[in-house]
């Protein structure tokens, strides 16, 4: 198809287009799978070529958006200036050229600055746990995963930014916070991703979309975990190994603390650690696709200007050399970059089994439970 973004990116209400908007260059989610998200940004050059002084003060909002396919407006960034630099480009003559290049956050930049957690909390789970924090922060919430998985023992006052609290207790449920491009901060638990592909299965990447020059596999001795010491309430502990790994690796141990309430919930929690990282798993470098070509549909264009954090991917075909297997994994994060005319998308992603955890009851809807099951089925009970 024949697409270019026709990019609009409005600053404190006034909508720059055109020749005016120059580069625009958008980043969220996180590298790898052991961090937390960092906070979203983007960076929007403005060209003046008649004298024109931009009216842009910190704290404007910003928004960004590109048409889709049908020449919708779809919105791909939301957060607040923080800098603005202006440089002549050229100067003669005829005129002088000047760039104003404006970086703007997304909202967890706000939170970065916001403090919590003044008063006590009670002992909750993660959900109840997240759900203060947000609001505490003042922020608008996207989706807070539930049902819950990990309790978390009490907390006593202690003043702290809301985005390392936030991304301190999601890292300890298994989970992350995220942003999304309309600017509003949700909450993925443990069990988030597995639900995504049962819901809408893995979304296939056809080859023929990626830019392959530089493109690698991955896997590293520093991701292997094998013999690990978890921490929970009162510093009580819980350990877990896989010998199997260590007859391969040698023991590579690691200490975690948490605040999780609960014996049974520290000894899974240990168990699923060494079960994730006592083998590496090889996850694809990033890999960028023009989102201008000719080989991009209409539908999966849509698609990728629509991205966001967790989502399930698929490549097949890889170059053998690269990876023997189709490759299933998860979005972690992505560079968008555009102009008047191109348009460019770099993904990260990490391995599905990186991510992917054994069903859990109570994570499972109870209409599904049985609904899925022929009627005609009989139950035996063997010896």
């Amino acid at each position: 198809m024949t697409w270019k973004p026709e990019g609009t990116v409005t600053i404190g209400g006034i909508a720059y287009t055109d020749k005016t908007l120059w580069n625009v260059q958008i980043s969220y989610g996180r590298s790898n799978i052991w961090d937390q998200s960092r906070a979203g940004f983007a960076n929007v050059q403005l060209l003046s070529t008649n004298g024109v002084h931009y009216n842009i003060e910190l704290n404007d909002s910003l928004v960004i958006t590109v048409k889709n396919s049908v020449g919708t407006p779809v919105t791909v960034f939301t957060g607040k200036v923080t800098d603005i630099a202006n440089n002549v480009q050229s100067s003669g003559a005829i005129g002088t050229a000047v760039i104003s290049t404006i970086t703007a956050i997304a909202p967890f930049g706000e939170m970065a600055r916001k403090i919590v957690g003044t008063s006590s909390y009670p002992k909750e789970y993660d959900d109840a746990r997240m759900t203060r924090i947000l609001n505490e922060a003042g922020v608008t919430i996207d989706t807070v995963d539930t049902p819950p998985v990990y309790e978390f023992t009490a907390r006593p006052a202690n003043p702290t930014d809301s985005y390392t609290l936030a991304t301190y207790y999601a890292q300890m449920a298994f989970g992350y916070v995220y942003e999304t491009t309309d600017g509003k901060i949700g909450y993925a638990n443990e069990s988030h991703r597995l639900n995504e592909v049962q819901d809408y299965g893995y979304w296939t990447i056809p080859e023929n979309y990626i830019l392959w020059s530089g493109v690698s596999s991955n896997r590293s001795l520093n991701d292997i975990i094998n013999s690990i010491v978890l921490t929970y309430k009162s510093n009580a502990t819980v350990t877990a190994q896989s010998a199997g790994s260590i007859s391969v690796y040698g023991e590579i141990g690691s200490r975690v603390n948490t605040e999780l309430e609960n014996a049974v919930e520290a000894q899974y929690q240990a168990n699923h650690y060494v079960a994730l990282r006592a083998v590496a798993q090889t996850s694809i470098s990033q890999f960028s696709v023009m989102l201008d070509s000719s080989y991009v549909s209409s539908a999966d264009l849509d698609i990728f200007l629509g991205m966001y954090m967790g989502k399930p991917i698929q490549i097949l075909n890889l170059p053998n050399a690269v990876l023997d297997s189709v490759y299933q994994g998860f979005i972690e994060g992505w560079i968008f970059s555009f102009n008047q005319y191109q348009a460019n998308m770099t993904l990260t992603s990490t391995d599905s089994t990186l991510s992917i955890v054994p069903t859990r009851w109570q994570d499972v809807s109870a209409l599904q439970k049985w609904n899925d099951v022929n009627p005609t089925v009989q139950w035996y009970q063997y010896e």
